[in-house]
C-alpha cells in the first residue's frame, strides 16, 4: 500500500481552509493554531503523541497511518523507525490543547471517523473491540455482518484508549467491586480472579441511584441554608424593631431626668449602636458563609445532575467517588442569632446613677408587664388560710387578726368534719350488729 506523503505547508493551509471547522477555531487561526494542528487530519490535536523524531500527531491518526503501511515512519519528515514506537499521550501538550480549546470557546471537540480518507465525517459510534470510531456510513457493517454485531459499541469518544485494558488490550466491560476498578474479561481470570465483578451497566445504574439520593440531599441542604438566611434576616428585622423601641424608651426615660444625666444618655445610645453594629456584622458573616456554602452546593448539584444523566459508564464510575464524598459543612440548625435587647444593657451603662434610675426603670418594666395583665378575681374559698383577700377578690390584705380568725374557723370546720365522720362510722357499726342479731 502506498505510503502517505507529507503535505507542503501552502497546500496544507489551503486544504485546512477548505475543510469545515468550528467558528471558534477559524476565528482563532494563527501561529499557535498551526502549532497545535495535526499534519495528518489538519485539525487541533486529539490525544497528541510525540514520536522519536520529535513531531506530534493525533494518536488515532498515527495508528491509522501505520496500520495502512508496512513501515513505521514519520508522516511529516519521513524518518523511518525499525521498531514501531510505543505511543504514549503527551499529557503536557494535551493540557495546552485543552486550554486553547477553552480559550477559543470549544469545550468539547468533535470526534471524527477513523476510516474516512479525504474529508473526515463526524463519528457516530466507537467500537471497543475494533478500537476505532466510525461515522454512520462506516458503521453499517457492524449492523449487518454477524461477526461484527457482537462487538461492543458505545457513543463516540475521543479518549478511546481509556476504555481499553492497558495490560490485555481488551475492552473494559466489567467492574470489580473488591478493588473498585474497571476490568476486562481476561482480568477476571488473572489478577481479579474470584473477585466480585459485575457488568459496567449494572454497577453504573446502582451508583446512579446513590448519586440521585446524594443530589437530593444536596438540594435539601441548599433549601435549609436558604431558609436559614431568611430566618436570620427575619431575626434582624425583629432585633432592629426591638432596638428602635429600646431607643425610644431610653429617650423618654432620660428626658424626665436632670441635666446631669444627659451625658449618660449619649453614652447609652452609643453603646446600643455598637451592639447594633456588632449584631449586623455577625449576621453579615453568617449570611456570607451560608451563601458560600450554597454556591458550592449548587456547583456540586450541577455536577451531580450532569453525572446522573451521563451515559458513559466508565466516566461515571471514575467520577463517582469524588462526587459522593461527605460534605464538610456546618450544622446550621444549631446556630442561632440572639435578637432580644433587655434593660440590663441600660443598667450597665448607668451604674453611677443606679440608685436614681431604679424607680424609673421599675416603672418602665411594670408598664410593659401591664400590657400582658389579665383581670383575675381570686376565690376566697380556695385561698390559703393566711391569705386575706379584699372584698372584690382582686387584692391581698394584711390583717393579722383576720388571718388568725380564719385559721381558727378552718380548724373548727376540720374538727366538725372529723366528728361527723366518726358518728357515721359508729351508726353504721350499730346497724350492722342489730341486723346480725
Amino acid at each position: 500500500m502506498a505510503e502517505p506523503t507529507p503535505t507542503p505547508p501552502k497546500q496544507r493551509e489551503a486544504r485546512r481552509q477548505s475543510i469545515e471547522q468550528p467558528p471558534s477555531l477559524t476565528s482563532s487561526s494563527g501561529p499557535l493554531t498551526e502549532e497545535l494542528q495535526c499534519s495528518v487530519c489538519l485539525d487541533v490535536f486529539t490525544n497528541p503523541v510525540t514520536i522519536p523524531c520529535g513531531h506530534n500527531f493525533c494518536k488515532s491518526c498515527l495508528n491509522q497511518c501505520w496500520d495502512k503501511s508496512k513501515d513505521c515512519y514519520c508522516p511529516y519528515c519521513k524518518e523511518t523507525f525499525s521498531k514501531r514506537p510505543d505511543l504514549k499521550i503527551n499529557t503536557a501538550l494535551r493540557q495546552v490543547v485543552q486550554h486553547f480549546k477553552e480559550k477559543s470557546g470549544v469545550t468539547k471537540s468533535e470526534v471524527l471517523c477513523n476510516i474516512c480518507d479525504e474529508r473526515k465525517l463526524k463519528a457516530l459510534k466507537s467500537c471497543l473491540t475494533c478500537q476505532s470510531c466510525y461515522c454512520e456510513t462506516h458503521l453499517e457493517p457492524h449492523h449487518r455482518v454477524p461477526r461484527l454485531k457482537k462487538h461492543k459499541l458505545i457513543n463516540a469518544v475521543e479518549n478511546l484508549e481509556d476504555y481499553i485494558c492497558e495490560q490485555h488490550e481488551r475492552p473494559l466491560e466489567l467492574f470489580c467491586r473488591d478493588d473498585q476498578t474497571c476490568v476486562c474479561l481476561i482480568c477476571t481470570v488473572t489478577d481479579h480472579k474470584d473477585h466480585n465483578t459485575v457488568p459496567l451497566e449494572q454497577e453504573s445504574e446502582e451508583k446512579k441511584t446513590q448519586v440521585i439520593k446524594t443530589q437530593a440531599d444536596v438540594q435539601q441542604m441548599i433549601q435549609d441554608r436558604m431558609k436559614k438566611i431568611q430566618d436570620i434576616k427575619h431575626s434582624g428585622e425583629l432585633r432592629k424593631q426591638n432596638v428602635e423601641k429600646e431607643k425610644a424608651d431610653s429617650i423618654e426615660l432620660f428626658t424626665t431626668l436632670m441635666r446631669s444625666i444627659e451625658r449618660c444618655q449619649a453614652e447609652l445610645l452609643e453603646k446600643m449602636e455598637e451592639i447594633q453594629k456588632a449584631a449586623e456584622k455577625q449576621e453579615e458573616e453568617l449570611i456570607e458563609e451560608l451563601q458560600q456554602e450554597i454556591t458550592e452546593l449548587k456547583r456540586r448539584d450541577t455536577e451531580l445532575e450532569q453525572l446522573s444523566h451521563t451515559e458513559d459508564h466508565f466516566c461515571f464510575l471514575q467520577s463517582y467517588p469524588s462526587m459522593c464524598k461527605p460534605f464538610n459543612t456546618k450544622q446550621w440548625p444549631d446556630i442561632s442569632v440572639n435578637t432580644p435587647v433587655s434593660l440590663n444593657t441600660i443598667r450597665a451603662a448607668l451604674t453611677q446613677l443606679q440608685q436614681t434610675l431604679d424607680d424609673k426603670l421599675s416603672q418602665t418594666e411594670f408598664k410593659r408587664m401591664g400590657l400582658y395583665a389579665v383581670d383575675v378575681t381570686l376565690d376566697p374559698d380556695t385561698a390559703h388560710p393566711e391569705l386575706i383577700l379584699s372584698d372584690d377578690g382582686k387584692q391581698r390584705e394584711q390583717d393579722d387578726a383576720k388571718a388568725m380568725a380564719r385559721r381558727h374557723l378552718c380548724s373548727l370546720e376540720v374538727r366538725d368534719r372529723v366528728i361527723d365522720d366518726d358518728l357515721i362510722d359508729l351508726t353504721g357499726a350499730q346497724s350492722f350488729l342489730q341486723h346480725k342479731n
